[in-house]
């Protein structure tokens, strides 16, 4: 397998925030949460997940691991994971936003 840190990790990892916004997006409105709750919460939401991937450790069997994301180009085995510059949750109200302006 191929591991690389690469520049593009920051791009991709912004870009798989955008989509989890609209995923979260589109649930709250078939819920019918109201838009302007709805944002507030995916920005709220985005933001605390990607404080969680950026700075966080979750625990497991007493050990604390870094939950990190990680991607994969055309199941070729060439992993993109994080360096320690990549801040996501800087993105996160932005991503929202720009979530929220289409319809």
């Amino acid at each position: 397998m191929k591991i690389k840190q690469k520049e593009i990790y920051e791009e991709l990892a912004a870009e798989w925030q955008y989509q989890m916004i609209k995923l979260l997006k589109g649930t709250l409105k078939k819920h019918k949460i109201e838009n302007s709750k709805a944002k507030e919460i995916c920005g709220d939401f985005a933001f605390d997940l990607a404080m969680l991937q950026d700075q966080g450790y979750i625990k497991h069997n007493k050990k604390e691991y870094r939950p990190v994301i990680c991607f994969e180009k055309n199941k070729k085995q060439l992993i993109h994971l994080s360096d320690e510059n990549c801040q996501l949750h800087e993105y996160a109200y932005g991503n929202t936003a720009e979530a929220f302006e289409e319809s």
